[in-house]
């Protein structure tokens, strides 16, 4: 296949519109205010990378680049990762722990993406833009590691009513 920087751009724009869909779907499904302002915080930074990539994209429209054969293993992953978000989002009783678990996977087959879409960049602008929303990608899994850990460590506590009413009592946010 063979693949322009302007294609480069559709896929990474694709890839934060689903991103956004799947963090606002699953905001919208838990219990917890806590979970649903930190889902609901990565979706905004996912529409954020959107606006990123359209502006990169538009800035780069008049550059001609010719296209590169492309190979991008990562893909096959994206679908694994879709199709277990619909699952998680068809469930009548959301799985907070496998919310987690399938956002972290994003993340980091996001990252995978920018990566390897790097590697294919036509110009240096425009590869070191697809690093740096890699870089992005890890710091979202980051986020979210931290915050399964937490909901893992003490269960009891993160996944009832008190906690969010507590958290809000002492004015803490994540």
């Amino acid at each position: 296949m063979e693949i322009t920087d302007k294609e480069v751009f559709e896929i990474a724009i694709n890839s934060e519109i689903r991103a956004k869909e799947a963090y606002e779907k699953l905001a919208s499904l838990t219990k917890s205010d806590i979970i649903r302002d930190e889902l609901l915080f990565l979706a905004k930074e996912e529409d954020k990378h959107r606006e990123i990539i359209e502006k990169m994209a538009e800035k780069f429209e008049g550059e001609r680049t010719e296209p590169k054969k492309i190979n991008i293993d990562v893909m096959a992953e994206f679908r694994v990762i879709a199709e277990k978000m619909a699952e998680a989002i068809k469930k009548p009783d959301v799985n907070i722990d496998e919310v987690y678990e399938i956002a972290m996977q994003a993340e980091l087959v996001s990252e995978k993406l920018y990566k390897e879409l790097a590697g294919y960049a036509a110009t240096e602008k425009t590869k070191l833009m697809l690093e740096m929303l890699a870089d992005m990608e890890r710091n979202h899994y980051n986020i979210l590691r931290k915050q399964y850990d937490y909901i893992t460590r003490y269960p009891d506590i993160y996944k009832e009513e008190f906690y969010d009413q507590l958290m809000k009592d002492i004015n803490f946010n994540f």
